[in-house]
């Protein structure tokens, strides 16, 4: 590993919440001995350079420590989509305030899966009175209290960012937040006779940003609570982003809206909007908002369809940031007979792709049988050459 670091550090404090202490050793003894004291070793994986920059991730005994609420959001996110992006956008926050050349990552120790789950749910002052969603609204029907009072918070994804300490030890150096909010919140309804009725309701943006920011306020108050770990929080900075999800049947992520800081022993200040949003290619709205890439996109959807005798639906997914492209991420779905036709479009692919799409930005193919399968990737970073995988 790149860099190994004994002992025990704050975080390693906060997760094993106390210290075994090792016997003394004897006075006659005329041989050191390694003395197990239980503590972990840590460790993080090598560094690897690439343009997209990511995180170290923090090991112990040589194992990646996965989140408390692991697999919690594949229960609350119904949109894949939605969940990748959301905590691979949170990790392109986090690099704002937390630089990767100084800091590695953990995923959420801190937020227990039970207490997720409370958090999540409705406000009630008997039966959960730590639900950051509202309680039900007014209303004649059960539907009409669901729609007056919609829940607006989805998921809460916790990320920890570490810090080489004077002494070599990895020290708890920031939490990054990241609240999911519906924007479409969906419910059912169970009539007298026990059948279920599916309803939906959408939510403003406003409204997603104002529940956002009050809940956000109230997730850092518990986090920084004196009886949470002794108060440690306190000393670190905790970043929130809000980030907006699409309905569920969406083919594009949503994206975060708002992002703020609060500094060690401070609340959240100087709230930020986030440009951020994603277009479909082909789609009406992208030729509207995105003209440029969406006649360089149909220009190679061209170039792939007169290369193969049969029908390709070629559809790509691109992100933007303050109104400019950041990646643009192509699916190439097909029927083959044989592995020398993947090659074949492979090479074609990359240099259209190549040709084609010289706006400074990361282009991304995926060429997938029918049954989904990757056969093959082309990736072409910003002033480089086109790299192509078959597999």
């Amino acid at each position: 590993m790149l860099k190994r670091l004994a002992g025990l550090s704050l975080t390693l404090l906060l997760l094993a919440g106390c210290l075994p202490i090792a016997p003394p050793e004897e006075e006659e003894a005329e041989v050191e001995e390694a003395v197990d004291d239980g503590e972990p070793s840590v460790e993080v994986v090598p560094q690897v350079i690439t343009p997209d920059n990511y995180y170290q991730s923090v090991l112990y005994d040589g194992t990646y420590l996965h989140g408390q609420s692991r697999g919690f959001g594949n229960s609350v996110v119904h949109n894949r989509l939605d969940l990748d992006e959301l905590e691979i956008g949170l990790t392109r926050i986090a690099q704002q305030y937390f630089e990767p050349e100084n800091y590695f990552f953990r995923e959420g120790q801190f937020i227990e899966r039970e207490e997720l789950n409370s958090w999540l749910r409705r406000y009630d002052e008997n039966d959960n009175p730590l639900g950051l969603n509202p309680p039900l609204g007014e209303g004649d029907t059960m539907r009409e209290r669901e729609e007056n009072q919609p829940r607006a918070l989805s998921h809460i994804l916790e990320h920890n960012y570490m810090v080489e300490g004077e002494n070599g030890q990895l020290n708890l150096g920031g939490i990054v937040i990241g609240l999911s909010m519906n924007s479409v919140y969906n419910f059912r309804v169970e009539d007298e006779q026990g059948r279920y009725y599916f309803y939906e309701t959408p939510l403003s943006e406003a409204m997603i940003e104002q529940e956002g920011r009050r809940i956000a306020e109230e997730v850092v108050n518990r986090l920084r609570a004196e009886d949470r770990e002794n108060g440690a929080f306190n000393e670190i900075p905790i970043i929130v982003a809000l980030f907006r999800e699409q309905p569920q049947e969406s083919v594009i992520p949503g994206s975060f809206i708002a992002q703020a800081e609060a500094e060690p022993g401070g609340s959240l200040e100087r709230w930020q909007r986030i440009n951020q949003r994603y277009y479909l290619f082909p789609s009406n709205e992208a030729n509207e908002e995105a003209r440029n890439e969406a006649d360089q996109f149909q220009r190679f959807k061209d170039d792939i369809q007169d290369f193969f005798d049969t029908y390709i639906g070629v559809v790509a997914r691109g992100r933007y940031e303050d109104n400019q492209i950041q990646e643009l991420t192509i699916e190439i779905p097909i029927r083959y007979q044989g592995k020398a036709e993947i090659v074949a479009l492979s090479q074609f692919a990359a240099s259209q792709v190549q040709q084609r799409f010289q706006g400074g930005y990361k282009v991304s193919v995926s060429i997938t049988s029918v049954s989904g399968n990757t056969e093959s990737i082309v990736i072409l970073n910003p002033n480089e050459e086109p790299f192509i995988h078959v597999y």
